[in-house]
């Protein structure tokens, strides 16, 4: 199995970067960001993780997430791995951060033709096929909530005021709900190619999924750039991040 990335981060109208990546390679956490990854093997971990701007030192929680899902070892492709691993990190976020803060997650675990991506919070994986672009991830905020109870329709999900209130993470200021929601999983056998785009909310709050899909289509890696160079065309509302990914 091959994996090859294009990476992309945006500072937007912030003072400060506040998501970090890791593209399978290294780690980073810049106000711009454009980085494409020649084919590499083995098991492959990708992950998008945005600090929360509302609590304190949101850069320090994304930068923290993502130096640990990197230097782990991932041999095991399995949701109970990848669980306890979070759990880990959890627990070690409780005595190395600062109080209140916090970070999304949103990762892609694959290897041995099997794939698993995780998410807690707003930050989302997609699949990209010639035909379609696939939400694999689900939201762990307010909105979301009220959506899947059918108390907001899908058109006022972006303009909602609440838009922005998450109810799952990593770091001190989830401590308390740990126990009482959940990382949400999806696994499934790895078509080849596979193509898939992980990003944080400052990405889908601006674009949507049909004009995503359309500007990274046929060739989503080699496409990154139309997306990028997209997103700096526009007003943006936060920082902006995004891995794409092809897997062989």
């Amino acid at each position: 199995m091959e994996c090859r990335t294009f990476s992309a981060m945006l500072i937007g109208p912030r003072n400060q970067q506040e998501d970090a990546i890791t593209d399978g390679k290294s780690v980073f956490q810049a106000d711009l960001l454009t980085r494409k990854n020649g084919a590499f093997s083995g098991n492959i971990l990708l992950a998008v993780c945005d600090g929360m701007g509302g609590h304190d030192a949101g850069e320090v929680a994304s930068i923290f997430v993502c130096e640990r899902l990197a230097r782990m070892k991932w041999e095991t492709i399995s949701v109970d791995y990848v669980r306890d691993s979070l759990a880990g990190i959890q627990e070690e976020a409780l005595s190395h951060l600062p109080e209140n803060s916090g970070t999304t997650v949103a990762g892609l675990l694959a290897g041995d033709e099997r794939m698993i991506a995780f998410n807690a919070g707003d930050s989302r994986i997609y699949q990209l096929t010639e035909d379609a672009i696939e939400y694999i991830s689900h939201d762990h905020s307010l909105v979301q909530e009220m959506l899947d109870q059918s108390i907001i329709s899908a058109q006022s999900v972006n303009g909602h005021p609440l838009r922005n209130v998450i109810e799952l993470g990593i770091g001190p200021a989830f401590e308390n709900v740990w126990d009482i929601r959940k990382i949400h999983f999806y696994e499934a056998n790895l078509p080849t190619p596979s193509y898939y785009l992980i990003c944080s909310d400052g990405l889908t709050d601006i674009m949507m999924e049909n004009d995503i899909h359309d500007l990274l289509m046929p060739n989503p890696v080699d496409n990154g750039p139309r997306l990028y160079n997209a997103l700096k065309q526009k007003l943006l509302r936060d920082n902006t991040s995004f891995i794409i990914a092809e897997i062989r």
